[in-house]
């Protein structure tokens, strides 16, 4: 077919030269779609098991608590909405909230940015050693992120009596007369999260951080 017995028999059915209709266009874009899940459709079984357990455990309870926040529930009788009010009593009433929130934003804003900063500088350093070091090095590392003792090993560590690791050198050097307890005061409990927390994220982005890294080309680093 010519372009202008083409265009006019474009024009004849919208009106409109060289434009379909919006439902035409909009119909054209969801075959397409349709088209391109069925020729990926082994992709989308492999996603499946992932996405049903993520949404399941993960979007929906999420979703859920939102909803029940608007609520007066017990788990004993059915949800009451009451709108606004759990908030509104949360700024107004709840003193401890607005400390809680306080030391969250506080302690994301500290753990943040160390975190990220310490996994990359430990990398960097790491990564210049000989290979046998750097591999022991790495698991030592890693180790934070697979150990499922964490809260035994710090409990002994910062544990309140004299036998407490920490206690028990701030004694033994004259700094402290007496034990400290350290996850019952809350000056401490604070700086012991953060402390513990940068602990723990040195594992999977130090790992990531390092990986890449080793990709780098050695020629990059002479030219540079």
């Amino acid at each position: 077919m010519k372009p202008q017995a083409a265009e006019r028999s474009l024009m004849g059915r919208t009106g409109i030269p060289g434009r379909q209709k919006p439902g035409n266009l909009l119909m054209s874009r969801w075959t397409r779609l349709f088209i391109e899940m069925k020729k990926n459709k082994h992709a989308y079984v492999l996603m499946a098991p992932y996405f049903i357990i993520f949404g399941t455990f993960t979007i929906v309870p999420v979703l859920l608590s939102l909803v029940l926040s608007f609520t007066n529930y017990n788990l004993l009788e059915a949800p009451k909405w009451i709108g606004w009010q759990n908030y509104a009593r949360l700024f107004v009433q709840d003193d401890i909230f607005l400390i809680a929130v306080k030391n969250t934003f506080l302690f994301a804003a500290i753990t943040g940015p160390i975190s990220y900063l310490a996994c990359f500088l430990f990398a960097w350093l790491i990564n210049e050693l000989r290979p046998k070091l750097r591999a022991l090095l790495t698991l030592i590392l890693y180790a934070p992120s697979i150990a499922g003792n964490t809260y035994l090993i710090w409990q002994l560590l910062f544990a309140s009596d004299s036998y407490g690791y920490a206690n028990s050198f701030l004694m033994k050097w004259g700094i402290i007369l007496e034990p400290i307890q350290w996850l019952q005061d809350p000056r401490y409990v604070l700086g012991i999260l953060i402390m513990v927390q940068l602990w723990l994220s040195l594992g999977t982005a130090f790992l990531a951080f390092i990986a890449g890294l080793q990709n780098v080309d050695r020629t990059l680093y002479e030219a540079g």
